[in-house]
This record gives C-alpha cells, structure tokens and sequence, in this order.
C-alpha cells in the first residue's frame, strides 16, 4: 500500500502522510500507476457522463472541461513534462543542447505549440467518441496513457531526477505486471458499465453483440499504449540519452491522444 500512498500524493492533489519507504516503493512497484489512471478514468468518465447529458454544453466544451480538471488535478505535471520535452526535441545541436533544453526553466514556443498539440488531439479525439461508449474509452484511455509510461520506463536508460529510480527498476516484467493490473481494472469498470445498463435506464453499454469487434476495440489499444511508450524511450534516448519524468509525463499525454484516435478507428471500421 506503501506505493499507492506515494503514487496518490505524488500524481494528485490529494496530500497523504507519506514516508521515503512509501517513495522507495512507488520507485520498486510503478507498474501500479494503472490505479491511478483509473482514479482519474472515474473522474473523466463521470464528468463527460454528467456534462454532456446538458443541452447547453455540447461534447467538445464538456472534453475541455473534464481535461481542465483532470489537468488541475495532477497539478499540470505532464503537461510540464510535455512542454520541456517539446523544447528538448526541437532545439537544434547534439544531444547535450537538446539535454539542456529539457532542463531549462523557462518555456520556449517550441515546447509550448508542442504540448497544445498533444493536448488539442486528446480534447477532440475525446469530444468525437459516441456518447454511449464515452465513459468506458476514456476511462479505458487514462489506464492506457499509464500503460504507455510504464512502457518508457521499462524500454528506456535511466536518468538522474525523481524518477530516476522509477526507471531504473521497470523492467519487461513489470510491464507485463501493469497490463495485467490494467486488464483487471478495465474488466471490473465494464462490468460495472454492463450493471448500469442492464439494471438502469442509463444507456451505456456497448452496442455489439459479438465478441470479435469487443476484442479488437480493447485488445488493439494496449498494442497502442505499450508501442507509444516504445517510441518515447526510443526518441528520449537518442536526444536526452535517458528517460526522466518530463519524458514519462509527455509519454502519458501522446499515448492518451494516440489511444483515443485509435478507439475512434476501430469504432469506424468495425
């Protein structure tokens, strides 16, 4: 419990008694950032759930909303870790100018167009999902964009900073630990999705009836958050040589757009 207590003070707003044994098990267990993106998948899907049931806030407004929130929430750490990752990568020179770029305090309108692209992606992507599946996808894409962080940290070189060590103890293992912690945590919410249609007038469940389109619309993102995750590291370590949590924050905010787009393919086709 000593890794969730961390995980919450450290990923939230919420202020817990925390120790360094609660920080040195969040650094050992990370593969259980899942239940933290499931924490705030309940406050995506019930805002966008109850905004939109207004005629006077369309889907687009609710989205902005609910991410303002969600954002405010994590006290914007990823989008920080977006905007000094943005810096980092257009910065032009060798890889020690691109390593202090990610490190310089101050914005540059690189990272800035960066991160409002990222975060423009996730904004529409969210508004354009059907109202009947809005509440399982983006309660599905904040456990994802968790997945892909995971994925960084397993793939990537650690760095120095606060999530050095994070990194630096995510192995392939671990990965398979959070897919596996994610899987359940989505398992427990569609039930409770299918409780609420079968016993409630809330339209909510999803409008297939055979199991091929369920598996391809939940198997094929995790595909998507882990390769997401993949290419961060691929990318960090080639510009920064290291994954730090600027990287691990941008990779939650590209891999939640990326799972978004790929929940409004899937739905589109199948």
């Amino acid at each position: 419990m000593g890794s969730i207590k961390a995980m919450f003070s450290f990923f939230t707003m919420i202020r817990l008694d925390i120790t360094q044994e609660d920080m040195d098990a969040m650094d050992r267990q990370f593969w259980m950032v899942p239940v933290i993106g499931a924490f705030y998948g309940l406050i995506a899907a019930a805002l966008m759930t109850v905004l939109t049931q207004f005629d006077f806030v369309n889907s687009l407004a609710a989205s902005v909303i609910t991410f303002f929130v969600i954002f405010a929430m994590n006290r914007f750490l990823h989008i920080d870790g977006t905007i000094d990752v943005g810096d980092g990568l257009v910065v032009a020179g060798t890889k020690e100018d691109h390593l202090r770029a990610l490190k310089d305090s101050r914005i540059g309108a690189g990272g800035m167009a960066f991160a409002l692209m990222v975060i423009l992606m996730s904004l529409v992507f969210a508004a354009a999902v059907p109202l009947l599946l809005m509440a399982l996808f983006l309660f599905c894409a904040e456990i994802l964009a968790k997945i892909g962080m995971v994925s960084a940290a397993a793939f990537g070189t650690a760095g120095e900073g606060m999530a050095g060590n994070s990194v630096r103890n995510t192995k392939g293992s671990s990965l398979l630990y959070a897919i596996v912690l994610a899987i359940v945590l989505i398992a427990v919410f569609a039930l409770f999705i299918y409780a609420l249609d079968e016993y409630t007038t809330i339209p909510v469940a999803l409008p297939y009836h055979t199991l091929l389109p369920v598996l391809a619309i939940f198997v094929v993102p995790f595909f998507v958050a882990v390769i997401s995750g993949l290419i961060m590291s691929a990318v960090a370590k080639r510009n920064f040589g290291m994954v730090n949590g600027d990287v691990l924050g941008a990779t939650n905010e590209i891999t939640r757009a990326a799972v978004l787009l790929t929940f409004l393919i899937l739905i589109s086709v199948i």
